[in-house]
């Protein structure tokens, strides 16, 4: 495999088993210490894979997350698509997604209803971003794959449609049970089959950059949708969320439970292999697909952009090193929560629904 043993950002993303995040709590921490127990005793196992477009010539990006998580992730010279190599296997994942996912990313930190509540303003942001761009019919049926709390087939149900999500978090499963009343079920794609109807539209908000095979997952998705039915499909877009989002670094980008990362060019590459239209999107990643007879040759990869995507990110390090130097001089100071409470409020903190 012709990958480059250093990452082409810089020394601050090789892995460094020191690192800790300053904003993270002493629970996140001890999620954090446990994730690397288990990566050396060999609890959690790693697997190479190939592009998604079947190649294994890539460039090695970062070896850590914004966490202090190992997570080797590199691009594709070929097609310019973003992927953890080596990744966990789907039975380290399992783990790490019982035991460890929310409290490491900080939601044990926060109130239940206050990420209820955040998460209900953002359902209806999704719901008339959909609703702009697409006509649902009356009474339509939606699934939602990977929902959490339920909140994004809130408005859907307000408005007459036929609703059932489904999620692996038990916790927050039975939690948004009680507050919306909503079919809700702990499970994936599978449950769904369980409905009495096919879908009109499915949502996967944050959810379609954790799949592991994406072509299997794709293919157990258009099995309970109608044939002219829509997809919507939200990602962290490589080109818009750093800047909106992690305050212009790229750290804030990377997360061990993202086995992909998409340009809204490379994520149409996918869902055209797989027969699904592009009928809107932005670079945001805020996306909607529809049903397709047509299929696209995984070997018509996107052209130009493997190198649209590092020279933005080598852009975007260049411009973000003095940020990063000056919070590395005042870290040891009194200055230290000062400062980051100012850089906070300058620089935007990754949103929740991730």
């Amino acid at each position: 495999m012709s990958e480059i043993k250093e990452p082409l950002l810089g020394r601050r993303f090789k892995y460094n088993s020191d690192f800790k995040n300053p904003e993270m709590s002493s629970l996140a921490l001890g999620s954090l210490h446990r994730v690397r127990r288990k990566i050396k005793d060999g609890t959690y196992k790693f697997e190479f894979q190939l592009c998604y477009c079947g190649s294994e010539d890539s460039v090695l990006l970062a070896e850590m997350d914004r966490y202090g998580n190992y997570y080797p992730f590199v691009i594709c010279r070929r097609c310019g698509i973003m992927r953890a190599n080596p990744r966990l296997t789907n039975e380290s994942y399992i783990d790490f997604y019982t035991n460890e996912y929310r409290t490491l990313y900080g939601d044990s930190d926060r109130d239940k209803e206050e990420l209820y509540l955040s998460r209900v303003k953002q359902s209806k942001e999704v719901f008339d971003f959909i609703t702009d761009h697409i006509k649902l019919p009356p009474n339509a049926v939606v699934f939602d794959i990977g929902c959490n709390m339920g909140t994004m087939l809130l408005p859907f149900y307000e408005n007459g449609c036929h609703v059932m999500g489904v999620d692996y978090g038990v916790e927050y499963i039975e939690y948004g049970k009680k507050k919306t009343g909503l079919n809700l079920e702990i499970g994936g794609v599978e449950r769904l089959r369980e409905f009495s109807k096919k879908a009109d539209l499915i949502l996967l908000n944050h959810v379609f950059e954790h799949f592991l095979d994406l072509d299997m997952e794709l293919k157990q998705i258009r099995e309970v949708m109608k044939p002219d039915a829509y997809l919507y499909v939200s990602v962290p877009g490589i080109f818009w969320w750093v800047e909106n989002i992690c305050g212009g670094d790229i750290m804030g980008l990377l997360q061990n439970a993202h086995t992909w990362q998409f340009s809204l060019e490379t994520l149409k590459y996918v869902m055209q292999c797989n027969r699904f239209e592009l009928v809107f999107g932005n670079e945001k990643i805020l996306s909607i697909f529809k049903n397709s007879s047509i299929k696209r040759n995984r070997d018509e990869v996107p052209r130009g952009e493997f190198r649209k995507v590092v020279t933005y990110l080598e852009h975007l390090e260049k411009r973000y090193l003095p940020k990063y130097f000056l919070t590395k001089i005042v870290e040891p100071m009194s200055l230290k929560k000062p400062f980051i409470k100012v850089k906070n409020k300058f620089f935007r903190k990754e949103q929740i629904f991730l």
